[in-house]
């Protein structure tokens, strides 16, 4: 056979345009028949042509099944993981709810769920500054630019897929003490979760200040920081690590949060200024008050405790 003569897709049987062929363990599919595939599936180079069409028959069934297909549970961020309790079937998808009848979401069983977990992804960027000619040159010391992704990684016991990888986030996360960061770490945890069937942590914002999750769910504010009102003492090493099981004991379990100023009866202390504790007289004005942001002389991270979150070093 020539490497130009016509081939026709041992699919639908119709003919494969130029360079419309997708190749099969021992036959051709057509780019139109191949849009069916389920987008867990990655191994379609080693799937025989019998193989396909009952991947595909299952894909069509698929389809017929979503109709009855209704949510009771929703998690997660750019992409979502939509459960239906009453059937035990979830699916992960980035459109819009209701409308997934042309993409045709993979519906899969809860109990064939084998394991979740999640991973924090670390970009980091020099920040360089001009010199008198105009070039860029690095800060004494060396300045860093710090972004996230949020992934998760989902094993299941399937015929035609046994992972499924998905990113919560589709903007990046510049700071790992925000809001944004903290809420990414949250859902993944609420996500690992809901696919496990176990008790789901309330979302980021809504648990009762100092809450205290047992069987290893989040754990929060079990310390007071009431010296440092301006962020959080730990970087993301610090709550990030522990985001690879679930199930564990809360430092192997799900991720942790940093542990933010609450007091142990559950309410934030706040910087006592401007009152004095009885008369209420105004306080005297801070003499030499730090700035709030600072580079270490050490590794360049910013920071804005006491010590580096990087390396230990102690402010300047």
């Amino acid at each position: 056979m020539g490497l130009f003569d016509k081939k026709f897709c041992d699919i639908c049987g119709e003919k494969i345009s130029l360079l419309g062929n997708r190749k099969l363990e021992d036959g051709n599919m057509c780019k139109d028949c191949a849009k069916k595939i389920s987008p867990f599936m990655t191994d379609r180079r080693r799937t025989t042509v019998a193989d396909m069409k009952e991947h595909l028959a299952y894909r069509e069934q698929n389809k017929t099944k979503l109709l009855d297909f209704f949510p009771d549970q929703v998690y997660g961020g750019h992409y979502k993981v939509y459960i239906d309790n009453k059937t035990g079937l979830f699916i992960v998808y980035s459109g819009e709810m209701g409308k997934w009848k042309d993409d045709n979401p993979d519906l899969i069983p809860l109990s064939s769920v084998t394991s979740c977990s999640m991973e924090i992804k670390e970009d980091r960027d020099e920040i360089y500054q001009k010199d008198a000619q105009g070039n860029n040159v690095s800060y004494n010391p060396r300045r860093y630019r710090y972004t996230y992704d949020f992934y998760m990684h989902v094993t299941v016991n399937n015929r035609w897929f046994d992972e499924i990888d998905f990113k919560l986030n589709n903007h990046e996360v510049e700071d790992a003490n925000s809001l944004p960061y903290q809420s990414y770490v949250m859902e993944g945890n609420r996500i690992i979760a809901a696919l496990k069937g176990m008790p789901v942590p309330q979302a980021f914002g809504a648990q009762q200040p100092g809450a205290v999750y047992p069987n290893g769910y989040v754990q929060q504010a079990q310390q007071t920081y009431a010296q440092q009102p301006q962020g959080f003492p730990n970087q993301a090493q610090g709550f990030a690590a522990a985001a690879t099981g679930f199930g564990q004991t809360p430092q192997q379990g799900y991720v942790q949060q940093p542990q933010q100023g609450y007091q142990q009866q559950g309410y934030v202390q706040q910087p006592q200024q401007g009152y004095q504790q009885q008369g209420y007289a105004p306080q005297q004005p801070q003499v030499n008050a730090q700035p709030a942001q600072w580079f270490c002389p050490n590794c360049g991270t910013p920071n804005s405790a006491k010590f580096c979150s990087n390396c230990g070093t102690p402010r300047p």
